[in-house]
């Protein structure tokens, strides 16, 4: 053989044992990194019924597993009364195989050890005429925006004296205000620059300022909360992924405080909606709560303190969801009755005011929030209104559970879903993948066999070539 000959061989072949190598330590990592992929994060519903269990986030540490458990009641209202013994962790292999029930140490919400997952909370405020009459109260009736606004403040005060990570956004909506230069459009801009956290001082002043406005909007809710949703969602794009240590993802909040209905081009409110709920119920993106706060009489309280002569609707009709939609009530009241009181509220007679300014729309508010597994409430009264935001504030705290993964291995995954016993109730199953680094070591035999066949490959990669080469030189 000559010499340019011996030289294009040596050539070939260090440049195949270089590739063949260089794909060898790839499939090694790969080995290693198997299964890294991203997940959708999925929520399930609540079932009215019987409430629901969530599984919100999740980290490991070796085999050590540490979840975020929601438990809601059957009125979504949060549950933070459970004991230690109350749960237990059922959690299977990727092959399906299943371990008996855990019993996982469990920190309570309400313990000075929980700690509370940082919050991003977008409150809207509902600026329409209808905020400027009192309210139902029977003992000391105010005027639904000052409450709203007292409202808010000790919802601020709470949060702050509990010292939560959170930060908090006040958006005043409403649109069509002649007296006004603002319609209190909702924009992503406006919502990043008062997001700000909760122990501001520049709360004190915007919510000063608000109380100052003389309103006189009409009711848009669901253009103004699909921007907040979304601009939690872009702000915090998805984080709940399927990785080898996936951080606890930041609360992401929307509260809707509104005394009224959505009147905004009244006549497409069905198609408005269900654009609206395209969004909350959107796939692969960040899960988002909206709670929602019906500040008002019920429908049927308001048909009962009227005059509805020209309307003969009884009990059932009004207080079934349902039949308040599809029979368009709300509409059938604002249009055939009117007030019977004569309380005059900054000059104005209320009994000359369109009935539809006192109609809350509970049907639509407690869908939104079962959609996005948040709470709903309808207070009449300035006290109460508090109380419901201080509760929306209690949702923020959950139960943190830690277990050991039997049997962990690297990198392998694994379905775990929580029980809540006395409830009878049992969370989502979520794939958790145990991390690569920080995990124990591998055992004795599977390193072994892991060096060993690292050793034949590497081994045939690099003789092969040269048994070959020496033949031809034969």
């Amino acid at each position: 053989m000559n010499n340019n000959n011996y030289t294009a061989l040596s050539s070939t072949i260090a440049s195949l044992t270089r590739k063949v190598k260089l794909i060898t330590l790839l499939s090694c990592f790969s080995v290693l990194m198997a299964g890294c992929n991203n997940i959708e994060a999925t929520r399930e519903k609540c079932d009215e019924s019987s409430g629901c269990a969530t599984i919100t986030g999740w980290t490991t540490e070796g085999e050590l597993v540490t979840l975020r458990v929601k438990v809601l009641s059957d009125r979504n209202i949060p549950i933070l009364d459970l004991n230690q013994g109350d749960f237990q962790i059922e959690t299977r292999d990727g092959l399906g195989i299943s371990q008996p029930p855990i019993q996982p140490e469990v920190t309570l919400p309400t313990s000075d050890q929980a700690e509370v997952t940082p919050a991003d909370v977008v409150i809207l405020l509902d600026m329409s005429g209808s905020m400027r009459h009192n309210d139902s109260s029977s003992t000391n009736p105010q005027i639904k925006l000052n409450g709203a606004i007292n409202a808010i403040q000790a919802f601020l005060d709470t949060a702050n004296q509990e010292n939560l990570p959170i930060n908090v956004s006040i958006a005043p909506l409403g649109y069509g205000c002649y007296k006004t230069e603002s319609n209190f459009e909702v924009t992503p801009q406006s919502l990043k620059e008062n997001l700000l956290p909760v122990n501001s001082s520049n709360f004190k002043q915007q919510l000063e300022k608000y109380a100052k406005t003389e309103v006189c909007a009409s009711t848009n809710l669901y253009a103004p909360l699909e921007t907040a949703v979304t601009f939690l969602r872009e702000e915090n794009p998805l984080a709940n992924q399927e990785t080898t240590n996936n951080d606890f993802d930041k609360q992401l909040v929307v509260i809707l405080l509104s005394d009224g209905f959505h009147n905004y081009q009244r006549e497409t409110e069905a198609e408005q909606f269900t654009k609206l709920k395209n969004v909350l119920e959107a796939q692969n993106q960040t899960p988002v709560t909206v709670h929602t706060l019906g500040y008002g009489e019920s429908l049927l309280n308001l048909y009962k303190n009227s005059n509805c002569d020209k309307l003969k609707l009884t009990e059932e009709q009004l207080t079934n969801d349902e039949t308040i939609k599809t029979k368009k009530l709300m509409e059938q009241v604002a249009n055939k009755c009117t007030r019977k009181d004569n309380v005059k509220t900054k000059e104005i007679n209320e009994s000359d005011i369109n009935i539809q300014e006192f109609i809350v729309d509970q049907p639509r508010l407690k869908e939104i929030a079962i959609l996005t597994e948040g709470v709903h409430q309808f207070p009449d009264n300035a006290d109460a209104v508090a109380k419901s935001l201080i509760e929306f504030l209690a949702s923020l705290r959950q139960y943190e559970l830690k277990y050991i993964q039997p049997g962990a291995e690297r990198a392998n995954r694994y379905f775990t879903k929580v029980r809540i016993v006395p409830k009878d109730l049992a969370s989502n199953e979520i794939p958790i993948r145990i991390c690569n680094i920080g995990c124990p070591p591998l055992k004795l035999e599977q390193r072994f066999a892991f060096f060993l066949g690292t050793l034949i490959i590497f081994g045939l990669a690099g003789v092969l070539p040269f048994v070959q080469w020496s033949k031809k030189l034969k």
